[in-house]
């Protein structure tokens, strides 16, 4: 629709900022009286396409591809104008804006910049309220600043922003731009509102006299209710704030009767009105949890132990958050006997010949593997990878790991943990906890792979390490959910968090996971490539207690494994295979059990 308006016309609607919106709202209106829109429908398809562009930007969050870029674009389009009024409406208008200025940086276009700057306008006139009204502001200025060297309006832009939005996320960055700018604004031009100076208004943009002035209100990070999970041996805290903020932490010593103390300070933070100050734990590790502002700029998160062995300690981006894992003991292994070795051999002999209905190893030893924590990928408003026809990764990793459950529990006897049972979002990080607090043996992430060409298929499974190759990189972004400067940090923090045993057992049971399915489905499916065992910095992976793999059944951008994705019988086949190499894993630990003295 706007895309074929003369360019004369929509220029000119650039300096009245009016014509375009009343076109999209009659628009809207016209179809809306004959047919109501849905808006479950048009939640599902901004869901896809926000897919669709994770799919397709790079590790910089960057779009090459200018086929790409014209498909995402007529999507945002038409979610928009099918259901202009729906609560994703003014994402998509921020979509769009932000999409046809990457197109005007391929081809250095000015109607896309020219495009962009509408739909920004469009955003803040029909939605000023929105949390994306002050970031489509910014955006604006930055366009006027530096791509069409316009100091005068962008200083406006920054200035309204400022007076509009002095609680926004956007404002100290358009306070900051905005004194940059003074200097090469004319400094005889008025305000738009003659008196005004909205630097001046605000005292967080003012300049401090006094170094010891706490930061502004605005600026600093508030702190987010604390979650915890729990058992009598394991317990992780996660702190999660507004935006990233330096932290430390230090573990006091005991003094009399006051116990041993781990205290995290975030910087530049501060707690709001009816924060809940502290947790009551008392699993045996940890007491409480409290919190309070320790200085004007600076929250203290206390932890008060009774009794722990180790602790770690790493922060995670996109929410930022620090994560505590606070470990007890080590419960002591379990005795073999002679009898028991005995039985060891000859099951495992069979469970070496049988596939996918192995004995029963917890069940009859007692030992081993007993039970299995199974983690199907993404879920809620993450549906992660995004099929050409609609098939969602978050549907196919949810029915796998629903059939694996179903063959672990009829089979083998295992009792089985599902991080989630139903379509729901679930942090990365409480993923890990479940497994731990529910004293998982092994841990399994369920997912299907993407990538921007059709050509790439097979299967992949991964352990928690450093990646050695930028395929594997790119494979954790995107299942991370972040940004390829964010894995960089994620590597640093990796190299102090990883426990050479457990890379080496969960090298071993991704080895077994990897060469039963390859083997066991090309038995009856043609052309499985087997793209074979690899490390990366999964976050779902790291702090797990037990051998943990990332396994990608295949690819959703490939035809032909998209069509099999779409097959029961093979869903039900990927899942036995899966079985099977769990209990070839199984069988090997139990092996390694009899020859320990």
């Amino acid at each position: 629709m706007i895309k074929n308006r003369p360019t004369s016309r929509f220029i000119h609607c650039l300096t009245s900022g009016v014509a375009i919106v009343i076109l999209l709202l009659s628009v809207a209106m016209g179809s809306a009286a004959t047919k109501k829109p849905n808006d479950k429908l048009t939640s599902k398809r901004y869901q896809m396409a926000r897919a669709c562009y994770h799919n397709l930007a790079d590790s910089n969050n960057k779009l090459t591809s200018s086929k790409g870029l014209s498909k995402l674009l007529k999507q945002f389009q038409s979610i928009y104008t099918a259901n202009p009024n729906h609560h994703y409406a003014p994402a998509c208008l921020f979509m769009l804006g932000f999409l046809h200025e990457e197109k005007a940086e391929l081809a250095e276009n000015p109607i896309d910049r020219a495009m962009a700057i509408t739909y920004y306008r469009d955003l803040v006139k029909r939605f000023p309220r929105h949390t994306l009204a002050d970031d489509a502001l910014l955006a604006m200025a930055r366009i006027y600043q530096d791509a069409k060297g316009d100091p005068k309006t962008a200083a406006r832009t920054y200035a309204r922003l400022v007076a509009l939005y002095p609680n926004g996320d956007m404002y100290p960055e358009a306070v900051q731009l905005l004194r940059k700018l003074k200097g090469l604004v004319n400094t005889k031009q008025q305000p738009t509102h003659p008196g005004h100076d909205p630097i001046a208004k605000h005292p967080a943009a003012t300049t401090k006299k006094d170094h010891h002035e706490p930061p502004s209100l605005a600026k600093m990070a508030t702190i987010l209710p604390l979650k915890h999970w729990s058992n009598d041996d394991y317990t992780r805290i996660v702190i999660e704030t507004s935006k990233a903020v330096a932290f430390k932490n230090s573990l006091l010593p005991k003094k009399g009767t006051i116990p041993r103390r781990l205290y995290i300070d975030l910087d530049n933070c501060r707690v709001t009105p009816g924060y809940t100050a502290s947790i009551k734990i008392d699993d045996g590790l940890l007491k409480q949890v409290r919190s309070a502002q320790f200085s004007s700029d600076t929250v203290r998160v206390v932890l008060d132990i009774e009794s722990i062995a180790d602790h770690k300690i790493f922060s995670l981006e996109d929410p930022f958050r620090v994560v505590i894992d606070v470990r007890g003991d080590q419960p002591q292994a379990t005795t073999i006997t002679k009898a028991k070795k005995k039985q060891v051999r000859e099951i495992t002999a069979v469970a070496r010949k049988t596939r996918p209905g192995p004995p029963s190893l917890a069940q009859q030893l007692g030992l081993g593997i007993k039970r299995v924590v199974i983690d199907p990928g993404h879920g809620g408003k993450d549906p992660g990878a995004v099929g050409a026809d609609g098939l969602l990764e978050k549907d196919i990793a949810l029915t796998v790991a629903k059939k694996v459950a179903y063959i672990l529990r009829r089979d083998l006897h295992c009792q089985v943990t599902l991080t989630r049972d139903r379509d729901v979002f679930v942090p990365l990080e409480e993923r890990t906890a479940i497994a731990n607090t529910s004293k998982g043996d092994l841990f399994v992430s369920i997912h299907v792979n993407a990538a921007p060409t059709p050509k790439a298929k097979g299967i992949e499974t991964y352990f928690l390490d450093l990646a050695r190759t930028n395929d594997a990189m790119q494979v954790a972004a995107r299942e991370n959910a972040t940004s390829a400067g964010q894995m960089s940090n994620l590597q640093a923090i990796l190299m102090d968090l990883i426990q050479s045993t457990k890379v080496n057992e969960s090298a071993k049971l991704a080895e077994y996971v990897q060469t039963t399915m390859i083997s066991g489905l090309t038995n009856n499916y043609k052309n499985v490539k087997d793209l074979g065992v690899k490390r990366a910095p999964f976050v779902v992976l790291i702090g797990a207690q037990m051998p943990s793999v990332l396994t990608e059944i295949a690819f959703l951008s490939n035809p032909t494994e998209a069509k099999r994705l779409k097959s029961p019988k093979y869903l039900t086949a990927v899942a036995q295979e899966l079985v099977s190499g769990i209990t070839r894993y199984a069988g090997a630990l139990n092996m390694v059990s009899l020859r320990r003295p």
